[in-house]
């Protein structure tokens, strides 16, 4: 013990030795016009040793007696080098000129860091590539644009968010979604739609261990950091005026297209005997129409307007961001709209040479309608079987009827009049934090924030609604959540020598969240004017619930580079959660990794055409607790017997429930050709264990499943990013881009010794050695002799369903679906998404074109149950391909003899919905400003697209859900929209 005491005090005296022989210097920078640049860098050539200016452009900094050259840059001037001397002023003036400054980052805490000194895998989007988009989510311009970032817009409503995966599905029972962090502070997904895109400043993506393993618990599936914008001192203020206006339709008609008119409807009803013609023919004299449904049920150019107005600058020592924003967007289907108010104020301001704080402030407040009616409900989902021989119009006023005749329901937009729905929201991010610098490179900081929302949804029947003529009804439900985190860092810089440079982080974060809700209703109201819940006499009720969780973690961080060419890292993590069982709530996770400049060697000065060759690799793992907050506990419920309240087991609960775990090892490299082409390549090796799943018993033990740590699944794959700069030189240029991701997916272990499940009622698949896979009966033909239709009977080996078995000598005429069930060899999940596309500029014009894809994606289109099954949705509406049926022997069909069931949940469902779609295409022109107008300092005018063009095989009306299965979608839209920005 004293030999180990003595040897601790003799390492630090000689570390106290070593960092006392620093020298300390300041300084001033200005630019060529004397003035003060606050905020530049002033860094050690090479060393983890640096500083950024005050306000007033001075700073002072310790040093190391050998150090030789300090970098001064800002961003916009140029990078300037300066020679030390034994002089302890140095006064540098940076001339305007290309930014040469390397990108910054917040990555895992701590202070920024250039990106070239990053090991990890990132991905960084300029807040730039998400704005002027007609679309309210953020997240839906992100898709396409980062290898192994899967992003899916599965709705066209105005408030949908978009589903986001990173690097496959990481998870077969517990969340595939990353952790969102917007400014420090991790928030819900759902609350991007909330946000304004336009003061969004960076997202970046943190794709493997090194980079996002900081994190630990929730880390998983990736991290997703949302910086905002902040203020400068070293500028002159700007206030920028944002305003856009954009119109909505479909994004494809095609399939609205395809179902017979009046003449092919009657003519088949004619041909298998549903009318007779006599029948038809008194039919068409009463209802002589032709109706296209779609148009009655979806809108035309349904408008979105936007507007923006921010103020950004700063003085002395404080700087300023200060936004506020309004979206309003009207959907295609009625009862469909999005209506957004976002505020914002960012403060940073430096006290004095030791201490500094920030303050962010954000609150926004909308109100969501959303059609009811999708999946199978007449009323909008599968609104398309109604005959086109009758009509919304009235003949005799040209009004639309309130109730259709013939088709004996509501006219949508009478029904959006008398059943109102709709949900206020208010969401609320403050953050604040304190940094404090005790001494040089020591940083201390704190930082605290909340995300806070008030969510309240309201329904109403009107009493005047027809179908319940005075008998209306009410009811609100309330839901309020709030999840407080407090994080505390401590960050040292030090160098050992000239060539040793060292980051220290040491941390600790708290994190809780509590859901509370209530509702209430009522009927029996009898006037449109009185219906609030106190208004109805009948049925009342009411409810509350009450939900919570919370996280403690500690976590560390050293990071090391040797001349600023061999960089390792490594970060630990201990994470302990409320879901999981009280002797199991403890996971620790860790991380290392290490990145070689291989073009920094001398070896490599005398290659010219290979330029910024970077290799790295990192190993980790990381947690998922993306469950129910009481799995763990056996729970009990009320009930109600002989007017008694009594007690009942509710869920059996599982003590021994713990974290899932993941561990992913990561090599890339990174280089450009020629300096025109880049490349990042990535390729990774992701295993998850422990899976978080419900586990299925039978009913006798009284529950159905029991959530359990079992099985493992694998997702191998890689990322690839080109860009190639075609012509770059004074604001004329041309660069294409290219990135892709192919993801191999396999599940290797499952539970109770199954080598295959069947996921009830979905059609999808787990089984061992396979990726997850779609299970249905195999269609094979409609026998031409018979007009009957056959399905491949499964092997009658009951471990080889997992193959497909497609054998022509062994095929049945008999449908069930529990005997048919196999393996169709076709994948859930898309193995190869990516984007590609070009950003362009000349003489102030400037374009940008960005295309999406996803190859591989299948979907069970469940609309084509109802739109190719005449003899079982018989007298209505039907898609033109029904007309291909059996009629007589030798006829080789798509659809059996009428009066058999034409249509099956068999393969014939699953369809290929690979696309490639046009995400965004824009054209604009910055406006040139005379150099005497001191008032508008620039401004620009654009045209932008999005969703313009779609190329797919699917048949159903959108291709991009994300969902085994699609049933009455309300599909994205096509918009296209006009903006004009200016900046005073």
């Amino acid at each position: 013990m004293r030999k180990t005491l003595s040897m601790m005090v003799g390492l630090l005296l000689f570390g106290a030795q070593l960092f006392a022989q620093n020298r300390v210097i300041t300084g001033k920078i200005t630019d060529d016009k004397n003035a003060p640049v606050g905020n530049a860098s002033v860094i050690i050539k090479g060393r983890s040793v640096g500083t950024t200016t005050n306000p007033d452009g001075t700073f002072t900094l310790s040093i190391p007696t050998t150090a030789k050259t300090l970098v001064v840059s800002q961003v916009g001037m140029k990078e300037e080098e300066i020679s030390l001397t034994t002089s302890g002023n140095y006064n540098v003036t940076l001339t305007p000129g290309q930014n040469q400054m390397e990108e910054v980052v917040v990555l895992g805490y701590g202070t920024g860091r250039k990106v070239g000194s990053v090991v990890g895998d990132i991905a960084r989007v300029s807040g730039d590539r998400l704005q002027d988009r007609p679309a309210g989510n953020a997240f839906d311009a992100l898709q396409g644009k980062v290898a192994g970032l899967q992003v899916l817009t599965s709705s066209g409503e105005p408030s949908a968010s978009s589903s986001v995966r990173l690097h496959g599905t990481g998870s077969l029972g517990a969340g595939s979604t990353p952790l969102y962090i917007l400014d420090g502070i991790p928030i819900d997904p759902g609350s991007v739609v909330s946000l304004n895109p336009q003061d969004f400043e960076s997202v970046t993506v943190l794709k493997d261990a090194s980079a996002a393993s900081i994190y630990g618990s929730r880390a998983a599936n990736g991290v997703i950091y949302i910086t905002t914008k902040k203020g400068s001192s070293s500028k002159d203020p700007v206030i920028t005026f944002q305003n856009q206006y954009a119109v909505s339709n479909l994004i494809s008609t095609k399939t609205f297209e395809n179902f017979m008119n009046t003449k092919e409807l009657t003519d088949f009803q004619v041909a298998t005997g549903y009318r007779r013609r006599g029948q038809i023919d008194t039919l068409l004299n009463q209802y002589p129409n032709d109706t296209k449904w779609y148009k009655t049920f979806y809108k035309n150019n349904a408008p979105t307007y936007q507007s923006n107005l921010s103020l950004s600058g700063g003085g002395g020592k404080t700087t300023y961001y200060i936004s506020g924003g309004y979206f309003n967007q009207d959907g295609l289907a009625y009862r469909s709209g999005f209506n957004r108010y976002t505020m914002r104020s960012n403060i940073t301001s430096t006290v004095n040479k030791w201490l500094k704080f920030g303050l962010n402030l954000s609150a926004g407040y909308d109100q969501r309608q959303l059609n009811q009616y999708g999946s199978n409900s007449l009323n909008r989902g599968i609104a398309m079987l109604t005959q086109p021989y009758y009509t919304p119009i009235d003949p005799l006023t040209q009004k639309e009827y309130d109730y259709i005749p013939g088709v004996l329901r509501y006219n949508p937009k009478y029904l959006a009049d008398k059943l109102q729905n709709k949900t206020n929201n208010i969401l609320a991010n403050p953050t604040g934090y304190i940094q404090i610098n005790p001494i040089a490179n020591l940083t201390l900081k704190s930082q605290g924030g909340i995300e806070a929302f008030d969510n309240r949804t309201s329904s109403v029947n009107l009493p005047s609604y027809i179908g319940s003529l005075n008998n209306g009804s009410a009811s609100e439900l309330f839901s309020r959540g709030v999840t407080r985190t407090i994080t505390n860092t401590a960050e040292y810089k030090f160098d050992i020598g000239e060539d040793h440079n060292f980051v220290a982080l040491a941390g600790q974060e708290y994190i809780d969240y509590v859901n509370t809700t209530f509702s209430g209703s009522s009927a029996g109201q009898t006037d449109d004017r009185l219906i609030l819940i106190s208004a109805g006499p009948n049925n009342l009720n009411a409810s509350s619930g009450k939900s919570e969780y919370s996280y403690l973690s500690y976590f560390g961080r050293l990071e090391y580079n040797f001349m600023d060419r061999y960089f390792v890292d490594a970060s630990v993590r201990q994470d302990q959660s409320s879901r999981f069982g009280k002797d199991n709530r403890t996971a620790r996770f860790w991380s290392v990794g290490g990145m070689w400049k291989v073009s920094e060697e001398k070896f490599f000065t005398g290659i010219k055409s290979l330029t910024n060759l970077v290799l790295r690799g990192s190993i980790g793992t990381s947690g998922n607790s993306a469950i129910g907050n009481y799995q763990s506990l056996a729970q009990v419920a009320t009930n109600q017997y002989e007017s008694q309240t009594g007690w009942n087991i509710n869920t059996a609960g599982n003590p021994f429930l713990s974290w899932e775990s993941q561990k992913i090892a990561t090599l890339g490299v990174k280089f450009s050709l020629f300096d025109k082409a880049n490349f990042d390549i990535e390729v990774y090796d992701r295993r998850t264990s422990n899976m978080l799943i419900n586990v299925p018993y039978p009913y006798t033990s009284g529950f159905g499943s029991i959530t359990s740590n079992v099985g493992t699944l694998q997702n191998k794959g890689i990322d690839v990013t080109v860009d190639y700069d075609i012509f770059r030189k004074k604001g004329t240029y041309l660069t294409p881009y290219l990135n892709f991701n192919y993801n191999k997916e396999k599940v290797t272990e499952l539970f109770q010794g199954k080598q295959y499940w069947i996921i009830p009622n979905t059609g999808v698949s787990w089984a061992i050695g396979q990726p997850v896979s779609f299970f249905y009966p195999v269609f094979a033909q409609v026998n031409p002799q018979s007009g009957l239709p056959e399905w491949y009977l499964p092997s009658s080996d009951p471990n080889k369903i997992v193959d497909p078995t497609m054998d022509k000598s062994r095929v049945t005429n008999t449908f069930s679906t529990a005997s048919l069930q196999q393996s169709t060899g076709i994948r859930r999940y898309a193995p190869f998404n990516g984007g590609f596309g070009l950003s362009g500029g000349f003489n102030g014009f400037y374009t940008q074109i960005d295309f999406s894809f996803s190859q591989g994606k299948y979907l069970i289109n469940n609309d084509r149950y109802f739109f190719e099954n005449p003899n079982q949705f018989t007298g209505y509406n039907q898609l033109k391909t029904v007309l291909d049926y059996w009629k007589q022997p030798g006829d080789v069909t798509t659809f059996p003899k009428y009066g058999i069931q034409f249509t099956q949940f068999d393969s014939r469902l699953i369809e290929n919905a690979s696309f490639i779609r046009m995400k965004a295409f824009t054209i604009g022109y910055n406006i040139p400003v005379l150099a005497k107008n001191r008032f508008i300092k620039s401004s620009k005018f654009y045209v932008t697209g999005r969703n313009l063009l779609t190329f797919t095989k699917y048949t159903g009306p959108d291709p991009e859900v994300d969902s085994n299965l699609t049933l009455g979608v309300n599909p994205n839209t096509r918009q296209v929209a006009v903006g004009l920005d200016f900046q005073f």
